[in-house]
């Protein structure tokens, strides 16, 4: 029996040669040619980028904005203590911020000596390195070509590699001396706006409650500001107790090896330990420039590196995790990214707010149904 035109007509498509690539971009091009939805998503990307455009440039006004709010989480247990004793908010919190001004102000006294004795001492420094660097890559060059007899003799130093790090000294110090009004101006709004927050208590919670219509909404809306306050200010508080630690030990490792100004190094390494990744890096090359600038020997030259790497590895694997808990352990490819985004937006005060940020933005999700799927993809 005959095939009619409509059998016939897949057989004649099956014998045509198949163009796969052709065949899914026509159906992508359609795809964004008939869906509704292309016009939510491009709405949404132009959002994004609007949002990282105004972070970037409202750097100035948002950097002391967010510190004095994280910093509010991490003084207010004080704030409420002095409560529970019959002292008011306002005096609370002028309390607070003079304990937190102290202690920020001791930790910079204690560095700020020594920091002036190193910058001193760069350009005699550099030259120091580089004689060191020639004479490592002379040694080096030597084992390679074993029994070669290379004479070398070691180039002076001109006069002129002088003069350039004179003037990059005078680059540096123009451009800290460019950013010392803005900083203070931060520093200042910072502080006062630290000292608002404090003083106010549950005023701002009980003004957001009373704009919010349904009473489900109030509920919601203060389990999430009281369950933010509590793990933020619990997770700020454990980790600079143990960056503080951290410190401490490299500090009498410094002072155990021989190292001078070892509370340099400590006040360094509690620092550094708040950016993950890139802060201990950084540590490990300062000290071991520190170390080849002090020994001669290479196995003491190496060893504050290897001792700050030997007591990050220890924090790191077995005491953070160990306090921290799984429930504020963080994704370590996310923490990596956020690192990267903040860093690139905001430089080293962005790096130093990555991980304080992400936390934030985890407990957020966890306590929004709708992005709670987020707060388990954040999670460690």
């Amino acid at each position: 029996m005959p095939l009619d035109a409509t059998e016939a007509k897949p057989a004649a498509e099956l014998d045509r040669p198949r163009n796969p690539q052709g065949a899914d971009l026509t159906a992508l091009l359609t795809l964004f040619r008939d869906s509704s939805a292309i016009g939510p998503v491009a709405a949404t990307g132009v959002l994004l980028l609007g949002l990282v455009a105004f972070l970037y440039f409202a750097k100035a006004f948002l950097l002391p904005a967010i510190l004095a709010v994280l910093f509010s989480f991490l003084l207010k247990p004080v704030v409420r203590g002095l409560r529970h004793l019959r002292i008011p908010n306002a005096i609370g919190a002028a309390i607070a911020v003079a304990m937190f001004i102290s202690v920020t102000g001791t930790a910079l006294y204690t560095v700020n000596q020594p920091a002036k004795v190193w910058l001193s001492k760069t350009p005699e420094s550099l030259n120091k390195l580089e004689r060191k660097a020639r004479e490592l890559l002379q040694e080096a060059e030597r084992f390679i070509r074993r029994g070669r007899q290379v004479e070398e003799t070691d180039r002076p130093v001109s006069a002129t590699k002088n003069v350039l790090a004179d003037v990059q000294l005078v680059s540096v110090a123009n451009t800290v001396l460019s950013y010392t009004t803005s900083f203070l101006a931060g520093t200042l709004e910072l502080l006062v706006l630290l000292y608002f927050l404090l003083a106010a208590g549950d005023g701002m919670l009980q003004r957001l409650v009373r704009v919010l219509p349904r009473l489900r909404d109030k509920q919601e809306a203060v389990a999430i500001v009281h369950q933010l306050e509590r793990t933020v200010s619990r997770y700020l508080a454990t980790v600079t107790i143990i960056n503080a630690g951290h410190g401490l030990a490299v500090g009498f490792a410094a002072y155990w090896i021989g190292l001078p100004n070892p509370g340099l190094w400590g006040v360094m390494a509690f620092l550094l330990n708040f950016i993950p990744y890139f802060g201990p890096l950084t540590g490990a090359i300062i000290l071991t420039l520190a170390g080849f600038l002090e020994f001669d020997s290479l196995g003491r030259a190496l060893a504050p590196a290897l001792a700050y790497l030997a007591v990050h590895t220890v924090e790191s694997n077995f005491i953070t995790p160990t306090v921290l808990g799984r429930r504020l352990t963080l994704n370590p490819i996310m923490i990596f990214l956020a690192l990267m985004f903040w860093t690139w937006l905001w430089g080293v005060p962005g790096a130093l707010l990555a991980t304080p940020l992400l936390m934030t933005f985890k407990i957020l999700c966890d306590h929004i149904k709708p992005l709670a799927w987020v707060g388990e993809f954040l999670s460690g």
